[in-house]
Formats: structure tokens, C-alpha cells, sequence
């Protein structure tokens, strides 16, 4: 998979999530025209019937959870990118990760804009990129527009990362998110 921009996100995701309502669209579909063929069926009894709908149903359940299934790990897989590619090569040794937490804390603690920048100018100017990520991070999660534009323009590739997994992030949870997934993944109702 290639580099994800903010850009190719914002194309890639809108577009493989229509594609799985559109499977999941065509399976009730088809559902819904092997249950008509069913009712139709003048020579099969009616226990019949029931029994072959239900297998139907079965199936149909079967299908949706499979696509269900697709779509999460695709979701998860994006995520998993873009995530990757937003924190970049981090060094694993002790130093390093007490010094990216010791900088998460310190950001945690900025409550004032105006204190946002001036740190963030410092650790630009002394190529802390540590602390200048973890207060861009802070800035981009609390609104701190200023602090945010920057941190783009000192960390481009790293800010259009983050702008890419805020993407994923807003078009693949909440009420909305949660809500059509309910709708599209639900038994069909005849």
C-alpha cells in the first residue's frame, strides 16, 4: 500500500466504504428476490417453505457478517497505516520512549494557546522534535489552530499524517459512523 496522504485518504475511504454498502445492498437484495421466489413456489408446502427461508436467512446473516468483517479490517488496516506512518521510525530504546512520554506529559499540561507556542517555538528552535510532535498533537486534538499551523509548516510530512488519521478517525466512529453500519448490515425486513 502506498504512502497515505490526507488527500488520498479523504478519496480512498469514502470510496471503499460505498463499495462494501453497495455489497452488502446487492446480498439483500438477492435475498430479497430468492424470498419472493420461495413464496411463489406453488408446488413446496408450506413447512417447506419455512425451512428454506430460514436456510435463506441463515445464509443472508452469513454473507452480511462477512462483509461486516471486510469492512472493519479494512478500516483497521488504514488506521494501522496512517498511524504508522504519523509516528514514523521511533527509536525503541529507553531513552528514547521515556523522552517521547516525558514530552506527551509536559504537552498534556499546556492549557493556553499562547503557551502552546511559545514552547513549540522552542523546540523547534533547539530541534526537540519530541516535544515539538507531542505539542502538536496536543494543539490538533484541543483546537489550538495557531499552534497547529506551526507545527505544519516546521513538520509537514508529519502534520499531513496526522491530518489524514483525524480523517479516518472522524469517518469511522461515532453516532453516524455506528448508526449506518446498523442500517446497512441489518437482516432485510420482509
Amino acid at each position: 500500500m502506498s504512502k497515505a496522504t490526507a488527500k488520498s485518504v479523504e478519496q480512498t475511504l469514502p470510496a471503499a466504504l460505498n463499495g462494501f454498502k453497495e455489497q452488502a445492498a446487492q446480498v439483500k437484495e438477492a435475498h430479497r428476490a430468492a424470498l419472493q421466489a420461495i413464496k411463489d413456489d406453488p408446488m413446496t408446502s408450506d413447512l417447506a417453505k419455512r425451512d428454506k427461508r430460514e436456510a435463506l436467512d441463515k445464509d443472508t446473516r452469513s454473507k452480511l457478517d462477512g462483509i461486516k468483517a471486510e469492512q472493519e479490517a479494512f478500516v483497521k488496516n488504514l488506521r494501522d497505516q496512517v498511524e504508522k506512518e504519523f509516528r514514523g521510525n521511533q527509536p525503541t530504546d529507553a531513552n528514547s520512549i521515556m523522552l517521547r512520554r516525558d514530552a506527551a506529559d509536559r504537552a498534556r499540561k499546556i492549557i493556553d494557546q499562547q503557551e502552546a507556542v511559545d514552547m513549540l517555538n522552542d523546540a523547534i528552535a533547539n530541534g526537540d522534535a519530541e516535544m515539538a510532535h507531542a505539542i502538536g498533537n496536543r494543539a490538533r486534538n484541543t483546537g489550538m489552530s495557531g499552534v497547529v499551523e506551526t507545527w505544519q509548516a516546521a513538520f509537514p510530512e508529519t502534520a499531513g499524517a496526522a491530518a489524514a488519521l483525524a480523517y479516518v478517525e472522524a469517518n469511522t466512529s461515532g453516532a453516524a459512523y455506528n448508526m449506518a453500519n446498523q442500517m446497512t448490515y441489518a437482516a432485510p425486513n420482509i
